[in-house]
């Protein structure tokens, strides 16, 4: 805003129209007092004008036509006196109190208003008494200005140190307010800024706000990087697949000045890094327990005392690493550390229904087991079927000797039925066959 405007001097000084936004449509009274240089006829010399005061005025002139019309004031004993147009030099506006003062375009703006009374009194001397209380004013502002001073309000003066500092203040403030409740941090551009460009001119100068500007550039691109990671984490709260779980955390790894809790995250993943890389150990012992010739004999491997140690080290890890409630996207194998905890417990079971020649309980366990197997290995999985495979084939052994015994006693040979379905005890213990043999006999 231009400093005319600033201060609202709104004398024209040199012409009468426009006289500054006032009213001219005849009626509307301005209310705003000042003075007239009237002239005794519209022919006299300006130099003859005498001044006229006046409370209020209403702008009667012919719009296109000088001189035309007339003006009504109102003098200050309240009664309304009509100045035909021709007659008046100039109609001066009483300047309303001056309220900033605070840049040198101020002071310029200042300066001209000044030089344009003082040419005005030189034109018409007669004004020089009433005008003079119009410049005194505008004068001691210019005076205290140059002296180092600035004005902040009406007759509000304060050095131009101590201005320069406040302002400062006041525009941190709010450039720091803006920074840091933008809604989204990395389209706040602090370059861009009105305020952070008028921080960078006060800068020049200031070495102490020069640092400042400096710290609060790193504050601007902290807050855009704890954004992002804001972001990230949110995501990984949601399950997600290793790739994409890897993904996420290579990027918060690529981010500076993690957060606290983007801190902790990135721990719990490398733990949970190590833990995975525990259960792939796991697993790998429990692939390497398979002979295929103990298995096509019918034979579980026992699990050597190593893998328990390590699956109740991993379990207890495992349980500490739950414990700190890591983000669901953080991925963790447990379905196959389970299963190699569930195959762990059970495969004594299973040599024992084997040795017991109880296959078809076998069976039934392969079946069940087998779906845990298949998480582990594809050694695993082989060694299942092949356990299933030996079972059946025991089964079918055992079923076709009872077969051969069957057809052999119409017959008659009892003893050769007896020794065939003896031979199949032995492959598989069968209450009712044993039963049956008793009553051969």
């Amino acid at each position: 805003m231009p400093l005319f405007s600033r201060f609202v001097l709104f004398c024209a000084l040199m012409s009468l129209v426009p006289l500054h936004a006032q009213e001219r449509d005849g009626s509307t009274i301005v209310q705003t007092p000042g003075i007239a240089l009237v002239k005794p006829q519209p022919w006299s010399k300006p130099v003859e004008a005498e001044v006229v005061k006046f409370s209020a005025f209403t702008d009667r002139t012919a719009r296109g036509s000088a001189g035309a019309g007339y003006f009504v004031l109102r003098l200050p004993s309240g009664k309304d006196t009509q100045i035909p147009s021709a007659r008046i030099v100039k109609l001066i506006i009483k300047p309303k109190t001056t309220i900033e003062l605070i840049d040198d375009s101020q002071r310029k703006e200042l300066q001209k208003n000044i030089d344009e009374i003082r040419a005005t009194i030189a034109a018409v001397p007669s004004a020089a008494t009433a005008l003079a209380d119009y410049l005194k004013p505008l004068q001691t502002a210019a005076s205290r200005y140059d002296a180092g001073e600035v004005m902040i309000g009406a007759d509000r003066w304060e050095t131009r140190e101590k201005n320069r500092l406040s302002e400062i203040t006041k525009i941190e403030f709010r450039l720091r307010r803006a920074m840091t409740e933008a809604k989204i941090k990395k389209d706040f551009d602090l370059d861009a800024n009105a305020d952070f460009s008028r921080l960078m001119e006060f800068a020049e100068s200031d070495a102490a706000l020069k640092a400042r500007l400096d710290a609060m550039r790193l504050e601007c691109a902290k807050l855009v990087s704890r954004e992002e990671q804001d972001a990230i984490l949110v995501k990984l709260q949601s399950p997600l697949s290793p790739s994409a779980a890897t993904l996420l955390l290579d990027q918060l790894k690529a981010l500076s000045d993690p957060s606290p809790r983007t801190v902790s995250v990135l721990r719990q993943a490398d733990v949970a890094a190590e833990l995975t890389r525990g259960i792939d150990d796991l697993k790998q012992g429990f692939e390497s327990l398979w002979s295929e010739e103990s298995l096509s004999k019918g034979s579980v491997p026992v699990v050597p005392a190593d893998i328990t140690t390590q699956i109740e080290a991993l379990t207890s890890k495992i349980a500490v690493f739950h414990a700190g409630a890591p983000p669901a996207g953080i991925w963790l194998p447990t379905s196959a550390f389970d299963a190699c905890v569930i195959l762990k417990n059970a495969l004594p079971t299973l040599q024992a229904r084997l040795s017991e020649r109880d296959y078809k309980t076998a069976i039934e366990e392969t079946t069940a087991l087998s779906p845990y197997a298949r998480q582990i290995g594809s050694k695993s999985t082989e060694a299942f079927k092949t356990l299933k495979s030996y079972a059946n084939g025991q089964i079918a052994k055992f079923s076709a000797l009872v077969d051969e015994g069957n057809t052999l006693l119409p017959g008659k040979d009892k003893k050769l039925a007896v020794a065939k379905f003896q031979e199949a005890l032995a492959i598989m213990p069968d209450a009712n066959l044993e039963k049956r043999i008793s009553e051969i006999k």
